[in-house]
């Protein structure tokens, strides 16, 4: 038998070793558990949303689960939502969304009221009048108000726990009271919260509150006043209304002229007169220089006259004839002028002319220091429109000295000269004519300065 080498024995085991190795590593491969196939879900719902299948519940988003293929019953549940059940199939590999809408918990509620007929009014809309039925309420609690005319309002509050149907019952109370309303004068037009109800007198029945009461007539000032009546309570007012100022329109021809209205001077023509009450009145005008006239008028309420006029001269003219030049001329006193010369003859002067005196006795008076005597007064009657001229008034001043050819020198007053003659006053009251002839020369002096 042959020898085995030592080498041979070594390759020998190397092998066996590695056959080996390669068998049992088949054996593990051949033996080891597959992975097993799963399905992927992810579920989106409202909030507080749980879902179970089975004994496993969740609860706590997300929702998103890793599942072995098959068919599965879901029942989700949210508050305030139905309960839902679902039949979902997942296959092997497969992702699935599913988004929730679930069905709300509502219940219906009936609301009513003794007496039926109250209109509810919730977040300040009508929803509808007694007995009124709500349906498909969702959960959770609100409130509104009951009102009916002629009983008090009422709140009303109600809440949906469960799908259980809801009643209500509420009894109203009465919240009436009446009242009466007149004024003065009657017969104005009454308008209560803006609603006009008809003229006064009235009586009605209005509910508790406040209301704003509004009066109306023809000349009189609107009325506003605010008035509370409390349930049951008969409230009688009586209403007193201002009567419009009326007017008046007072013009003169000519104007200026100063309006009294019953004696109280208002103003000067032309003139509007807007706040007086409305009665009768007297208005008078007055213009120097005219008559004065006055006219009734009776003022209406609210309305505006008119008055117009014409006025008629209530003076005269005085035309005065002084001579000579230089006299001071007065009229009750007040100086109206100083005589000038006419230029035309020695004594000749111009007219003095007053006018708009009033008819009746006037004094004159015609005054100069030279003169004697050195003042001198007349009196003078006066008509209504008429010019008064009075008889020339001569005035005794010396404003001459003469001198005759027999040599006889005179001072005294110069009336009149001529070519011929002259006509002289040796003295107040006397006058003289005197030929050229007879004398030698005429010397004129100055009144005023006596040179």
């Amino acid at each position: 038998m042959k020898k085995i080498s030592r080498t041979a024995i070594v390759g020998l085991v190397i092998l066996l070793v590695l056959l080996g190795a390669g068998v049992i590593g088949f054996l593990s491969g051949a033996f080891r558990p597959k992975a097993q196939p799963v399905a992927r879900l992810r579920i989106v719902g409202p909030p507080g949303l749980r879902i179970s299948s089975g004994s496993q519940v969740f609860s706590k988003p997300p929702f998103q689960l890793q599942v072995k293929p098959g068919v599965y019953i879901f029942k989700y549940s949210a508050p305030g939502c139905r309960e839902q059940w679902e039949k979902v199939e997942l296959e092997a590999g497969e992702f699935k969304r599913i988004e929730l809408d679930l069905a709300p918990v509502t219940a219906s509620v009936l609301i009513n009221t003794r007496p039926a007929g109250a209109e509810l009014v919730v977040n300040g809309q009508v929803v509808g009048a007694t007995p009124l039925v709500l349906e498909e309420v969702h959960m959770g609690s609100y409130s509104g108000y009951l009102r009916m005319p002629g009983y008090a309002r009422r709140t009303v509050e109600w809440s949906v726990e469960d799908e259980r149907p809801k009643q209500i019952l509420i009894d109203l109370d009465e919240n009436v009271g009446t009242v009466s309303f007149n004024s003065r004068p009657q017969g104005a037009q009454l308008s209560i919260a803006g609603r006009v109800v008809g003229v006064t007198p009235y009586k009605g029945e209005l509910n508790e509150g406040k209301y704003l009461i509004r009066l109306k007539r023809n000349g009189y000032v609107p009325l506003e006043q605010t008035v509370t009546l409390s349930r049951g309570q008969r409230l009688v007012r009586e209403f007193v209304l201002s009567a419009r100022p009326g007017g008046v329109k007072v013009e003169s021809d000519p104007a200026g002229a100063e309006v009294f209205v019953n004696e109280t001077k208002r103003g000067i023509t032309p003139c509007t007169l807007g706040d007086l009450s409305p009665a009768v009145y007297t208005v008078r005008v007055v213009k120097a220089g005219y008559e004065s006239m006055e006219k009734t008028v009776e003022i209406v309420s609210g309305f505006q006259d008119e008055l117009a006029f014409k006025l008629l001269k209530s003076t005269g003219v005085l035309e005065l004839t002084v001579r000579p030049a230089g006299v001071t001329v007065s009229v009750d006193g007040r100086i109206v002028g100083h005589t000038e010369s006419d230029g035309v003859s020695a004594t000749g002067t111009v007219p003095i002319v007053v006018r708009e005196l009033s008819p009746g006795f006037h004094e004159v008076t015609v005054s100069h220091p030279r003169s004697n005597p050195e003042s001198r007064t007349i009196t003078v009657r006066l008509e209504k429109g008429k010019v008064c001229r009075p008889k020339a008034i001569d005035v005794w001043i010396a404003n001459c000295e003469i001198r005759y050819k027999t040599g006889t020198v005179e001072l005294g007053a110069l009336y009149e000269e001529s070519a011929k003659g002259i006509l002289f006053g040796p003295e107040p009251g006397v006058k003289i004519a005197i030929d050229r002839e007879k004398l030698e020369y005429v010397r004129k002096i100055n009144p005023e300065t006596g040179e």
